[in-house]
């Protein structure tokens, strides 16, 4: 056995019992989008490679595919978010598992028209947040509820200026639901909820653009960019019972700005069987804000003397930052290993934390594999183990002071054919 293949085999067993023993991104996109990447730790996810999940940040990439070439993936996403404190009534009564397991499916299309053009599409969910506490608890005047769905179709074109430099672009069509319910009768924990909030959906649009340059044999860099999207949402008022009843169903709108996202990948080649790779991405989660509902009846829902206030959405994020470092080792012809670890800075601080989504700072420690079956067909697993750093939830009102432990695991499995 070679020193780089013995290398690889200790480096990937040791990332496997550290995650094995030791929200997905932060706020609420959803990461889960290759199982590729998601083995890697998201390291140099817009570089270009042999995976055509990264055309999801950087459509340039789909200029290495020189056959029709599609990818399924399929992720388990299991978190368990825990919250313990004190709320308004006085009750400590815990949180238990808010966390909601979700089955996370990413899909991939690329067709190559000649040599230097090449068109697809991909099928991805790219924000998502499910969170429901066991009632009765301390905090369900603050969340019962939690949901926001995406589902994204986004056509895109790469054009292969040269053998070093490819541009791509593409359209973003995206569908957004959400339902935001809390507990707003009650003097004690119970489970007899009245529940109060809003749900709603709609369709937005954004682009995403991105290049690929390969400086130099063995260096190949890509820069990805997903577009904001402002989601212009309608719906309505939910009130199952309790003085405000009467308004249950009454119609509202708001815009809900989603930010848009940066990354630059680098793909190194060390040895013709050993890649490292890297990225730095950046959301931008500051532009989210506070989205402000309109309505018939939001004057008086959301006067200040009702409880609680229900004129708008409330997230008031700072930006947030991805770092992730990864390695490719191909064992055989067939069989490649992976492993990587990243880092991510939330954009929720204490200050606007909530019992709805109690995000932190987050380790990533991740291991895969990708086996080459046939010719035409090529199995993808891999594991990512995410711990997330324990959070303070102070919050003036519905008041409640407490603290969120949390960690997530995601097992993913995907299929890549070329034709």
């Amino acid at each position: 056995m070679n020193s780089s293949k013995g290398f690889w085999l200790a480096s990937v067993a040791a990332v496997s019992l550290i995650a094995a023993t030791g929200a997905q991104a932060g706020g609420f996109i959803n990461q889960s989008q290759s199982t590729v990447f998601n083995g890697m730790g998201y390291a140099g996810y817009a570089a270009p490679g042999t995976s055509p999940s990264a055309m999801f940040l950087n459509p340039a990439t789909m200029t290495e595919f020189r056959r029709f070439t599609t990818e399924n993936n399929f992720s388990g996403v299991f978190p368990v978010t825990k919250i313990t404190g004190t709320g308004a009534t006085g009750s400590s009564t815990p949180s238990g598992d808010i966390g909601q397991d979700a089955l996370v499916p990413a899909s991939y299309f690329i067709m190559p028209l000649n040599e230097s053009l090449s068109v697809g599409l991909s099928i991805n969910s790219p924000f998502g947040l499910t969170t429901k506490p066991d009632l009765p608890w301390g905090g369900q005047l603050n969340s019962t509820t939690t949901k926001a769905r995406t589902y994204t179709f986004t056509p895109s074109v790469a054009y292969k200026l040269s053998d070093s430099l490819s541009l791509g672009f593409g359209i973003q069509a995206q569908y957004f639901s959400a339902t935001f319910l809390s507990d707003y009768t009650v003097s004690v924990p119970n489970t007899a909820v009245n529940n109060a909030g809003v749900k709603g959906d709609g369709w937005g649009y954004g682009v995403t653009a991105g290049l690929t340059w390969k400086p130099m044999a063995g260096t190949a860099i890509g820069i990805g960019y997903r577009s904001r999207i402002d989601q212009k949402i309608e719906g309505n008022y939910v009130f199952s019972g309790g003085s405000l009843a009467a308004y249950n169903n009454s119609p509202i709108s708001g815009t809900l700005k989603l930010p848009d996202r940066l990354n630059l990948s680098i793909r190194q080649m060390i040895t013709p069987e050993w890649d490292v790779l890297g990225s730095v991405e950046w959301h931008n989660w500051s532009r989210i804000g506070t989205a402000p509902l309109s309505g018939p009846d939001v004057p008086y829902v959301s006067d200040p003397s009702r409880y609680p206030s229900l004129g708008s959405i409330k997230f008031n994020y700072k930006d947030a930052w991805f770092f992730a470092i990864g390695s490719e080792y191909k064992w055989s012809k067939d069989l490649t290993v992976r492993g990587g670890v990243a880092y991510e800075l939330s954009p929720v601080t204490t200050e606007v934390r909530t019992t709805r989504l109690p995000d932190n700072n987050r380790l990533w420690l991740s291991t895969g594999a990708s086996y080459k079956l046939t010719e035409l067909f090529t199995m993808n697993a891999s594991y990512s183990r995410v711990m997330v750093k324990d959070a303070n939830i102070s919050i003036a009102s519905p008041a409640y002071t407490g603290q969120s432990k949390a960690h997530v695991d995601i097992l993913s499995l995907g299929l890549m054919t070329r034709w």
